[in-house]
């Protein structure tokens, strides 16, 4: 790919992420999805573009987000764990033993999930609603786990679809 168009690619990849986030920003129930969302988008550019260049995409984004955007939750989940997962995700795919990968990205997820929601009520003084109880923050970080299975189910389908239907379509298009 030429660089002038892997540049191009990159900008417009930034630039939807952001508008991603910030519509997760806007909409309250968009803002667990919205990051998921981006993360997904990031496959483009990690498949066909490299690692480098999504790497400074999600810099650009996690920098651009924590500027501009309200809601620091959803920038917040973005940037500790749904921007980088999609770019080390192949690196962790890598380890041999499947209990030390599935444990390795358990531990990736959990600390950035929690990371992210302990950010929000000690920094930005974001109150947490603990509306199921003294259990709640349990029950849904073990509800978070589940949607973590569904997402590394979907993130490996969605990069299977990519390689097959559409990679070779728009590296030709990038040419």
């Amino acid at each position: 790919m030429k660089k002038s168009l892997k540049v191009a690619a990159a900008g417009v990849i930034t630039a939807l992420s952001v508008i991603l986030l910030q519509l997760g920003s806007l909409i309250w129930l968009f803002a667990y999805l919205m990051p998921l969302i981006s993360g997904l988008i990031m496959i483009i550019l990690t498949e066909s573009g490299g690692k480098k260049s999504a790497w400074l995409v999600y810099a650009a984004v996690s920098i651009i987000a924590m500027l501009l955007l309200e809601d620091k939750e959803c920038v917040l989940i973005y940037v500790l764990f749904f921007g980088y997962y999609p770019i080390i995700r192949d690196s962790i795919n890598k380890i041999k033993l499947k209990a030390v990968r599935i444990i390795s990205k358990l531990l990736i997820f959990n600390s950035g999930i929690v990371a992210a929601e302990l950010i929000c009520i000690y920094v930005f003084g974001i109150p947490f609603d603990d509306f199921l109880g003294k259990w709640g923050a349990v029950i849904l970080l073990a509800l978070a786990n589940v949607m973590f299975f569904v997402y590394e189910r979907l993130l490996g389908m969605v990069i299977i679809l990519y390689n097959k239907k559409y990679k070779s379509k728009i590296e030709r298009y990038l040419k």
